[in-house]
C-alpha cells in the first residue's frame, strides 16, 4: 500500500486507526513483557532504567516539537501563497480597467480564465498529490495581452508597468504553490518519528510498576500521546491534501467579484 493512501480516507479515520493500533502494541507489548520480564528484575533496574527513559522523553519531544513546527510552517506558507496568487490576478484584473476596451478585454478575460484553470484543474491534481499546469496557456496569454498594449501617454506608461509587475507577481505566486505541492515532510523524517515513537513506548514498558492495568493504561496514553501527534503531522505535511488541505476560498472570491464587476 503507497503511503499517499493515507489521504484517501477522512482524519477522523486515520486519527482512530493510528490511534487504535498505537494503543493496543503498547498495551499488547507490556503485557508480553510482565510475563517475559520478572517483576522484582525489572523494579532492580527501574531507577537507571527512569533516569535512560526521562532523556529519551525529552529528546522524542524535541523532535516532535521541530516536525510539528516544519508541518506546521510549510501549510501557513503553501495557505499565504494561495492568498498572494489570488490577489495578483484581482490586481491584474483591476489594473485593467484603466485600459481601451480592445486592450483591456484580452488581459481580463485571461485573468478569468486563469482563475477557472487553477479552480477546475490544478487544485484536483494538487488534491491527488500531483502537479499541474493546465493554468500555463492562461498565464501566456495574459502575458501576451499585457506585454501587447502599447501605451501611448505617460499615464497609459505607468498603467502599463504596473500590469506587468501584477503579472510577474502573480507568476512568481504561482511559482510559490507549485514548490509547495512538491514540498513534504521528507521520508527519513518519518522513519525516525515512528521508530523513535515505538522505542520511547517500548522502553517505558522497562519501568517497574506494581499493577499491570495501571502500567497498561500509562503505556497506553503515552503510546495516544505520540499517535495523536503523528495525525497532526500527517494532516499538515500536504497542505493541498486531505481533510484539512488549503481551499481555493481565495480564487472563489476573486472569480465571483469578476462575476459583480461591469464589463
Amino acid at each position: 500500500m503507497h503511503p499517499d493512501m493515507v489521504y484517501s480516507f477522512p482524519i477522523w479515520a486515520v486519527a482512530a486507526v493510528v490511534s487504535g493500533g498505537a494503543v493496543v502494541g503498547a498495551v499488547l507489548l507490556e503485557t508480553g513483557l510482565r510475563f517475559l520480564l520478572a517483576f522484582d528484575r525489572r523494579r532492580m533496574q527501574n531507577d537507571v532504567a527512569a533516569a535512560v527513559f526521562s532523556v529519551m522523553g525529552v529528546l522524542y519531544a524535541v523532535l516532535l516539537a521541530f516536525i510539528v513546527t516544519l508541518a506546521w510552517d510549510g501549510f501557513n506558507a503553501a495557505r499565504a501563497t494561495s492568498f498572494r496568487e489570488a490577489a495578483a490576478v484581482a490586481d491584474v484584473w483591476q489594473l485593467a480597467q484603466g485600459l481601451p476596451a480592445d486592450a483591456a478585454a484580452p488581459v481580463r478575460e485571461g485573468a478569468r480564465a486563469y482563475a477557472r484553470a487553477v479552480i477546475a484543474a490544478e487544485w484536483p491534481a494538487q488534491a491527488r498529490g500531483e502537479r499541474s499546469d493546465a493554468a500555463a496557456s492562461a498565464l501566456d496569454g495574459l502575458w501576451r495581452a499585457a506585454a501587447g498594449f502599447r501605451p501611448v501617454t505617460p499615464a497609459d506608461t505607468n498603467l502599463h508597468a504596473a500590469l506587468i509587475a501584477a503579472t510577474t507577481h502573480l507568476a512568481e505566486a504561482r511559482e510559490d504553490r507549485l514548490l509547495a505541492v512538491e514540498t513534504t515532510i521528507p521520508g527519513i523524517a518519518w522513519v525516525v518519528m515512528v521508530l523513535g515513537a515505538a522505542i520511547t513506548i517500548a522502553f517505558g514498558s522497562f519501568l517497574r510498576a506494581p499493577s499491570l492495568a495501571m502500567h497498561a493504561a500509562m503505556s497506553g496514553a503515552l503510546a495516544l500521546s505520540g499517535a495523536l501527534v503523528l495525525v497532526l503531522v500527517i494532516a499538515l505535511s500536504n497542505p493541498f491534501r486531505g481533510d484539512f488541505r488549503v481551499s481555493t476560498d481565495p480564487f472563489d472570491r476573486v472569480l465571483a467579484r469578476m462575476a459583480a464587476a461591469p464589463e
